[in-house]
């Protein structure tokens, strides 16, 4: 069966939004909507889809290529004129040589295609709509064997001759119906197609969907897509979370995501679920959540308070600012409940942000160059280890769950939430518990934590910072001069690996640490790593 999916950006919805950004590249969790259908569909085995494009289509051509990130192929069809929904069928006749299915690119469905399809052919139909009770499309009413007997408004539950039901956007077609449809004559699938096949008798059916279904209509519909991305699981078990790869971010608390080179004040309070792009910078006690989405470069100002919103790409919010029930881009602000917008002249209160957040730019661009000389460096030696832990151990990797910094405080606004950091280490221990001789000696010499460099170069850690931690150890932390710690990035090296040892107690390290974080500079980092050497040494002989 082939695949067509609608990103002509034709419909008024979500406007002014949509004036500049096509619906299907509205951000839903900081990914365009048009992915979730694509991911849906890649994962039920389709490899080939064509794409309907018009309004602003270029950004979508843009964003997904070829497909080949997805493991599919993509073929556009570009539309210099709006055909509507089944004018853009006819457009694709010539692609559309079997069996097709269409669906829109600017709505988000959990849909079992299998048995969509398994429905259409026993049914032998010329079409089978997809079908909700809260649909938003035109009305149909079902006959006992899902057999379409009549299309319009009025239609109502209580019709004691059927089931009325209203049309997703989304249908199988035989390609024999595409003779009906006028070429080069905007023509819709709902309100014109599908009376034309009942009126010449053609089989029509429904299928009735279950699962998760959004037509991004609204506002609020825009908003539950939201919190949705951040807690919705599908029927094939597959989870829509920062636990797996439907969210490009990393989920460092319950219900709290992040993105890369994010900058939090540890005394950021964040009620989650909570969703934090790229490139973020949150100020000092800004309250964020709960269902709050923030896009890339989005900078949140000292004492602002977001929640029950979205916030996109590049927007400043500044100081003491409160959002909550808005959809913000820049300086235009938008109500949720009405969809009434306005753009607010104020620069210090809203408008754009400048992607680069430059003091914690220059810090990565500094461990990520040290880093990646030194996995450059070490490469042939730490190919040789992994092989050797791989025939000893049975396997050459091993991950450790690990805390780093604070990037906020919970709800009662006292608790911290520290990052979770998962390091990358060579394995030392066998399937049965047992630690071979080779595997002391890496661990002695600390040769198992090389593979740690590729965390930093991640960003997941710092080159230089405070000692991570086992989720056991910061328990344990309670009092006010030991959670300053918290506020520096866990580090590959730092003071704590110079000035203490593998038995030392946990109050050493802490003392530490907190003197790390009362102290810290950047020319007091380059002295760490300097003398990081000598303390590898050091530690290995004692």
């Amino acid at each position: 069966m082939q695949v067509l999916l609608w990103a002509t950006g034709e419909t008024n919805k979500l406007r002014p939004l949509t004036e500049t950004i096509p619906a299907p590249m509205l951000p839903v969790a900081n990914r365009p909507a048009m992915v979730y259908t694509v991911e849906m569909l890649a994962r039920q085995g389709f490899k080939q889809m064509f794409v309907s494009l018009y309004h602003l289509g270029g950004s979508v051509e843009a964003y997904f290529g070829d497909g080949r990130r997805w493991g599919i192929t993509i073929d556009y069809l570009l539309q210099r004129e709006a055909w509507g929904s089944a004018g853009a069928m006819k457009w694709a006749e010539h692609a559309l040589t079997d069996t097709f299915m269409v669906l829109p690119a600017d709505a988000i469905i959990d849909l079992d295609i299998a048995a969509l399809l398994t429905q259409h052919r026993a049914r032998q139909s010329a079409a089978t709509l997809v079908l909700r009770a809260d649909g938003s499309g035109e009305a149909v009413c079902l006959d006992a064997a899902d057999r379409i007997t009549e299309m319009g408004s009025g239609l109502d539950d209580s019709r004691a001759d059927g089931r009325s039901l209203r049309q997703t956007g989304i249908a199988i077609f035989e390609p024999r119906i595409l003779e009906m449809i006028p070429a080069r004559t905007p023509f819709d699938m709902g309100s014109q197609l599908i009376p034309a096949l009942l009126a010449a008798d053609l089989p029509v059916h429904g299928y009735v969907a279950e699962g998760y279904w959004n037509p991004l209509a609204s506002f609020v519909d825009y908003r539950a897509a939201q919190e949705a991305a951040l807690t919705y699981s599908d029927n094939s078990g597959h989870v829509l979370d920062g636990t797996s790869r439907s969210l490009e971010a990393r989920q460092i608390a319950d219900g709290i995501w992040v993105g890369h080179n994010h900058v939090i004040h540890p005394s950021a309070r964040l009620a989650p679920p909570v969703y934090i792009g790229d490139n973020c910078q949150i100020g000092r006690n800004v309250e964020l959540g709960p269902n709050v989405a923030l896009g890339k470069n989005v900078i949140i100002d000292d004492e602002a308070t977001v929640s029950q919103s979205a916030v996109l790409d590049n927007t400043y919010v500044g100081q003491l600012v409160n959002i909550e029930n808005r959809v913000v881009r820049k300086n235009l602000m938008i109500d949720i409940a009405t969809a009434e917008s306005s753009e607010v002249a104020d620069a210090f209160l809203l408008g754009e942000a400048h992607p680069a957040l430059l003091d914690n730019g220059l810090q990565r661009i500094g461990d990520t160059a040290v880093a990646f000389i030194f996995l450059a460096l070490t490469l042939p030696f730490a190919l040789l280890i992994g092989l050797l832990t791989l025939l000893t151990t049975g396997r050459m990797f091993n991950r450790v769950e690990r805390l780093g910094r604070q990037v906020g405080l919970a709800e009662d606004g006292r608790s911290p939430i520290l990052q979770a950091v998962s390091l990358l280490q060579f394995n030392t221990r066998r399937a049965n518990g047992r630690e071979p001789r080779l595997a002391a000696w890496l661990e002695k010499w600390d040769l198992h934590r090389l593979p740690e460099l590729w965390n930093v170069l991640k960003g997941d850690i710092s080159l230089v910072g405070v000692k991570p931690l086992l989720p056991t150890q910061a328990e344990r932390i309670s009092e006010a001069w030991q959670l300053q710690r918290h506020q520096n990035q866990a580090g590959f090296t730092g003071l704590w690996y110079i000035q203490t040892d593998r038995k030392s107690e946990l109050d050493e390290i802490l003392i530490t640490d907190t003197y790390y974080a009362a102290t810290r500079t950047w020319r007091e980092d380059m002295k760490i790593l300097r003398q990081t050497p000598a303390a590898w040494i050091k530690r290995a002989r004692n």
